[in-house]
């Protein structure tokens, strides 16, 4: 069975893939369909911990942040439906060699419109009464950030998407690809999808579509381990989140629903080679180190109980930072992967910048940088924090 051509196809139906089609469709893009493996939101994104904050230190990521952060904060009226977004601030605790960098930081945000400054120890005791700070060299304070849901963004992209004509497949695997003239097939057990323009928005399931492309992605996967602590009171929903760059985890914790709170790390994690093998079970020996890490920064949790675990897959790139836009050799085929753990807070705005790129259109936010040729090139991008989910 063979459906009607497309103008466009996107693969993948996490948040990317779901901006991007919603963007296409704003844009004027017709005859856009999607194509997701299992359902809407149930690949990387439903693990994300969707934290939304614009502190970066390649100025590219935080313009991007920062204007995604302005679609997250007013979803209902910039895309539809909600974004379950809590704008609870971020507090940023960095070790004394970090401060001119994150000085330096500080300020691009201000120029972007971010009301980020530095704190003093009495300050950050205010906003997060559990906090120690006495070993941190430099607090910033960002009052915008926050978190969303990742559910709710992702369905209310693809539902956005749907009402403006895409076609979306779920529960459409690709399993091969090949070109025929200037069209691209796509076999599915639903039968072949043909269009002349293909978007891969897979994450870390990218790499299954090298042999059928003839071409390497730059990235390795790896597993990320996400857990819930609880005290004997509630962790106020009004804290904000914190991200601790004085750890070699580079750990962040920020409330979460039941009182409780979440934490996760920025590192590189536990290299796996296919996605699809994780388990959302967490060793205890992890729990136990990041417990204590905590009980350090939070006195209080001291004697915390563990409530829950899962994991999630990272894409890395050799820089830590994304592959977007056309695929070498391949006329007509685009990509969005690699976002080595700061996908979600980018993509309102990388949909864009994508759709607009195949549709032709001018950027609003500039996405060449992301162009997956920089590495032969010799123009990685680096962050003055070092390799990490923060640069």
């Amino acid at each position: 069975m063979s459906h009607p051509t497309s103008d466009i196809i996107v693969v993948g139906g996490g948040i990317i893939g779901a901006s991007t089609a919603f963007n296409l469709a704003k844009l004027g893009a017709k005859k856009v369909a999607l194509l997701e493996r299992g359902a809407i939101n149930s690949g990387g994104t439903a693990k994300s911990c969707a934290i939304v904050r614009t502190h970066y230190s390649i100025k590219a990521n935080l313009v991007h942040a920062v204007e995604s952060l302005k679609i997250f904060a007013n979803f209902a009226e910039a895309v539809g439906g909600s974004a379950g977004f809590h704008r609870t601030g971020y507090l940023i605790l960095g070790p004394e060699e970090h401060r001119e960098p994150m000085l330096r930081v500080f300020r691009t945000q201000n120029e972007y419109g971010i009301d980020t400054r530095v704190l003093t120890p009495a300050e950050a005791r205010d906003l997060h009464p559990l906090v120690q700070v006495d070993d941190v060299g430099v607090i910033g304070y960002d009052s915008l950030a926050g978190y969303c849901d990742p559910h709710l963004v992702t369905t209310s992209f693809a539902n956005r998407a749907r009402e403006l004509g895409v076609a979306i497949y779920t529960d459409t695997p690709v399993t091969g690809l090949r070109f025929q003239g200037d069209l691209k097939i796509l076999a599915t057990p639903r039968g072949e999808f043909a269009s002349p323009v293909v978007i891969l928005a897979t994450g870390p399931w990218t790499h299954t579509f090298e042999p059928m492309l003839g071409v390497k992605f730059p990235f390795v996967i790896s597993k990320h381990k996400v857990i819930t602590l609880r005290i004997d009171r509630p962790y106020d929903p009004h804290w904000p989140i914190v991200k601790d760059l004085t750890t070699p985890d580079k750990l962040y914790f920020r409330p979460e629903t039941g009182g409780v709170v979440l934490i996760g790390t920025g590192d590189h994690g536990d290299p796996i080679e296919d996605p699809d093998t994780l388990t959302d079970e967490v060793d205890m020996a992890h729990v136990e180190r990041i417990a204590g890490l905590i009980a350090h920064r939070m006195p209080a949790f001291a004697n915390a109980g563990y409530t829950a675990g899962w994991t999630g897959p990272y894409d890395i790139t050799p820089d830590w930072n994304p592959l977007v836009g056309p695929v070498p050799g391949c006329e007509g085929v685009y990509v969005a992967t690699g976002f080595s753990g700061h996908g979600f807070k980018l993509a309102p705005t990388i949909g864009e910048g994508l759709a607009r790129l195949v549709l032709d259109l001018p950027p609003r936010v500039p996405i060449d940088m992301y162009d997956m040729r920089r590495f032969e090139a010799g123009t990685p991008l680096h962050g003055a924090y070092g390799i990490g989910s923060i640069s």
